[in-house]
C-alpha cells in the first residue's frame, strides 16, 4: 500500500468516519437495475452490507498502509458464502464490489478537485494500488464463491445419495426420509411424480456424468415449470430418476396429464434422451419409490419402434399391471396371443394395428405390406380368436395382452 500524505490521510479519515453518504450513493446506483429490484429485502440488506464492508476495508488498508489480513477477508467470505446459499448470482456480487470501487474513486476525485497536489497524489500514487486492490478483491471473491458452490454441490450430492438409498432400500424409515429431505430443502410431505429418463452415458466418466445430470435437471426445471432445487434426482437401474412435486389437492389423473404434457416438452428439448417414463403421483418415501418403479416399468413396457413423442406412461399400462398380478387374468390374456403364435406375423400386425388406432393405411405403411395383405391378416386374427377388431371390449383385452407380452420380454 502507498504511504499517503497527511492531507490525503485527513480526507480519508473524514470519509471513513462518516461513510454513509458514499455507501448510500453506491447502493442507489447499484439497485436501480431490475435484477436487483427483484431481490428480496433480506438479500438487498446483504448487498448493502457487502458495500459497507468493501468500502470500510479500503479505508482501513489505506490508513494503516497494510493489505487486508486473512481475518479481514474472512468476514467478506462469510458474506460471499451467504450469497451462494441464497442463490444470488456471482455477477451481481461482483458488480456490487466494482460499483463500490467506482463510486469511492469518484468521491476521492471530488475531494481533490480544489487541491492540485492532492489530485496528483491520487492519480499517480494511489490509483495504481486502488484499482489493483479492488481487482484482487474481485478475484478473491470469485474464488471464494466458486469454492463454496463446489462444497455445497458435493454436500447436496452426498445428501441426494443418502435419500436415494432410503427411498430404494429403506422406504419405511420415515424419520431418516424426513430429516434428509428437509436438509435438501425438499417438502417431504408433498406428493410427487417420478420421471425415468433413458440417458446415454456410455463412455462418460463419473464427474462429467454428474455435470450432464445437472444440465438435464436444469432443463427439466424449465420444461416442468418447477424451481431447480424443488427437484430430486438419482441414478437408479441405469436411468436418471427425477421426482417432480405436484400441486397439493390435485387429483392423480390431473397431475398425470399435466406432468405428461410437460415431459413431452422436455423430450423435445433433450433429443439425446431416448425415452421418458412417467409414474403416478404418490406420497412419502414408499410412494416416491413406487412412482419411480412405475416410471421404469413404463419404459420397459413401451414398444421398441421409433416414437417421436418418446414419453411412456404408467397410467397407460396400469390395467395390464393389475392383470399381470392376477394369475387367472394373466393366463387368459397370454392364451389369446398363444392362439396367434403359429403365425408370427399376426402378432406384430396386431401390435402395429392397435398402436395406430386401427388405421389400416398407416398400419400397412409401418409394416411395409400391401393394404390387402393387412386386411387378410386382420381377418385371420379375427378368425383364430373368434373376435371382432371393431369391438371395444376385444380391443381392450388384446391391448392389455400385448402389453403383458412386452413386460415378459423385457424381463419385468
Amino acid at each position: 500500500m502507498p504511504i499517503i500524505s497527511n492531507r490525503l490521510r485527513e480526507k480519508t479519515a473524514a470519509l471513513a468516519h462518516n461513510p454513509s453518504p458514499l455507501i448510500d450513493r453506491v447502493y442507489a446506483t447499484l439497485t436501480s437495475p431490475n435484477e436487483y429490484q427483484a431481490l428480496t429485502p433480506a438479500l438487498r440488506h446483504d448487498v448493502a452490507e457487502s458495500i459497507t464492508f468493501s468500502v470500510n476495508l479500503w479505508f482501513k488498508s489505506l490508513l494503516s498502509g497494510e493489505l487486508p489480513t486473512a481475518a479481514d477477508l474472512s468476514g467478506f467470505e462469510q458474506l460471499v458464502h451467504r450469497s451462494v446459499h441464497q442463490f444470488v448470482p456471482l455477477n451481481l456480487v461482483l458488480r456490487a464490489l466494482r460499483q463500490s470501487s467506482r463510486e469511492l474513486w469518484r468521491a476521492y476525485i471530488e475531494l481533490g478537485k480544489p487541491d492540485g497536489k492532492l489530485v496528483e497524489e491520487l492519480l499517480f500514487d494511489v490509483s495504481p494500488y486502488f484499482f489493483d486492490y479492488f481487482e484482487v478483491m474481485v478475484r478473491s471473491i470469485a474464488r471464494a464463491y466458486r469454492d463454496e458452490q463446489h462444497r455445497q454441490t458435493r454436500w447436496r450430492n452426498s445428501l441426494r445419495q443418502l435419500l436415494c438409498n432410503i427411498l430404494f432400500y429403506s422406504p419405511h424409515d420415515a424419520k431418516s426420509f424426513r430429516k434428509t429431505a428437509e436438509a435438501l430443502g425438499l417438502d417431504f410431505s408433498a406428493p410427487r411424480i417420478a420421471l425415468a429418463l433413458d440417458v446415454e452415458v456410455t463412455g462418460i466418466d463419473s464427474s462429467t456424468r454428474e455435470d450432464e445430470f445437472e444440465r438435464i435437471s436444469l432443463a427439466a426445471s424449465r420444461h416442468l415449470k418447477v424451481a431447480p432445487d424443488d427437484l430430486m434426482r438419482a441414478w437408479h437401474r441405469e436411468r436418471l430418476i427425477i421426482w417432480v412435486p405436484c400441486v397439493r389437492g390435485d387429483s392423480i389423473t390431473r397431475s398425470d396429464r399435466l406432468v405428461t404434457d410437460r415431459a413431452a416438452s422436455l423430450a423435445l428439448g433433450l433429443p439425446h434422451v431416448q425415452r421418458i417414463g412417467v409414474g403416478l403421483m404418490n406420497e412419502g418415501a414408499s410412494g416416491w419409490a413406487r412412482s419411480a418403479e412405475e416410471a421404469l416399468k413404463a419404459i420397459d413396457f413401451s414398444p421398441k419402434r421409433h416414437d417421436r413423442n418418446r414419453v411412456s406412461l404408467y397410467s397407460s399400462i396400469v390395467m395390464a399391471e393389475c392383470a399381470r398380478h392376477t394369475d387367472t387374468a394373466s393366463r387368459y390374456l397370454s392364451a389369446l396371443l398363444q392362439q396367434l403364435s403359429s403365425e408370427p406375423d399376426l402378432v406384430s400386425t396386431l401390435e402395429v394395428y392397435l398402436e395406430k388406432n386401427q388405421r389400416r393405411k398407416q398400419s400397412a405403411l409401418v409394416l411395409g405390406i400391401h393394404p390387402n395383405t393387412l386386411n387378410y391378416r386382420i381377418e385371420r386374427i379375427e378368425s383364430l380368436l373368434g373376435a371382432s377388431l371393431d369391438d371395444v371390449g376385444w380391443i381392450s383385452k388384446l391391448d392389455i395382452a400385448l402389453k403383458l407380452r412386452r413386460s415378459t420380454l423385457a424381463g419385468c
